[in-house]
């Protein structure tokens, strides 16, 4: 009997000791300092991308976790290799932005099998891994331009006439296509545009070249849709170079030198995403998750869209 008793105390012992590892674990991942976070970005050669990333370090000091940042840049290899680094080194959660949405869906399964949230930011992961996606309504927000410049044609007496757009775009990349779709579903009952073959423009330097090209073989082009911050860049030194201030732009991601463009009028209206608030959400949410609350499938934040009445109060 007094065996079995001690027997008894033991089985209890150790189990209180268990239960309490189990509460101090739960109390670590509930306290924010011990937090680390991996941090897998597309690039931070784009300003978009480095503006992310300062939401992120912000709202990281604001919260107290640490967070380990991966540049990649574009290079989905490199990107697979550093999530798999992360997951050597046991972080708590990950924020991805992804190179490949298809290609870096195998090693976000893997990290989910290891009990690590993972939340995306900018470009939609389809795999349910994925806690939430945080980041710009593409499509909506390619509508809400297209719908501008419906208006725009209206209200300035064009409504009606033969309007010819070009389109530069990275066709890889999904979220610019979103936009693309968006845009041109937001003037398909518009009979008298006509949308020319899509044209490559992932980097300035690209789009300058693309634009220049257009100019030359399309003389009657009104308008160049770009559907990203380097797209617009280099649309509109390709115009400035041509002093062909007759066509305009119309794209996403606004800077200092694109706000100079839409109040010299060479573009007309842009897309604002809220890119540090992206960051400062992504942080935000995978310190949710790793405390165990429940998020939802996707974050979308809002978008501003900035013409010439406008810029002065952003830029």
């Amino acid at each position: 009997m007094i065996r079995k008793n001690l027997l008894l105390a033991v089985i209890v012992s150790v189990l209180f000791v268990m239960g309490a590892a189990c509460s101090s674990n739960s109390k670590s991942k509930a306290d924010k300092g011990d937090m680390t976070i991996g941090v897998s970005t597309i690039t931070l050669q784009h300003q978009f991308f480095i503006d992310i990333d300062k939401g992120i370090q912000k709202a990281a000091k604001d919260l107290g976790v640490n967070v380990l940042i991966n540049d990649p840049n574009q290079d989905l290899a490199k990107q697979v290799a550093a999530i798999e680094d992360y997951m050597q080194k046991n972080v708590d959660g990950l924020i991805l932005m992804a190179t490949d949405n298809a290609g870096v869906i195998p090693v976000v399964e893997e990290a989910k099998e290891k009990g690590i949230p993972v939340v995306t930011a900018d470009a939609v992961v389809d795999s349910p891994s994925i806690d939430t996606f945080i980041g710009t309504a593409n499509y909506e927000a390619g509508q809400e331009l297209g719908n501008y410049f419906k208006n725009y044609l209206e209200e300035n007496g064009k409504g009606n006439e033969e309007i010819h757009i070009a389109v530069v775009t990275s066709i890889k990349a999904l979220v610019q296509q979103d936009r693309l779709k968006g845009f041109k579903d937001a003037l398909k009952e518009q009979t008298n545009m006509t949308f020319l073959n899509d044209q490559p423009g992932y980097d300035r330097e690209e789009s300058m070249r693309t634009v220049e090209n257009i100019l030359q073989a399309n003389p009657d082009v009104d308008y160049i849709f770009a559907t990203a911050e380097n797209s617009v860049l280099g649309s509109l030194a390709a115009l400035e170079s041509a002093r062909q201030q007759d066509v305009k732009i119309l794209g996403f991601d606004v800077n200092e030198e694109a706000a100079k463009g839409i109040k010299s009028e060479y573009i007309l209206a842009m897309i604002q995403q809220q890119p540090e608030l992206i960051g400062e959400t992504a942080i935000r949410a995978v310190v949710n998750a790793i405390q165990g609350k429940e998020l939802d499938k996707q974050m979308s934040i809002p978008v501003i869209l900035i013409d010439k009445h406008n810029v002065a109060d952003y830029f």
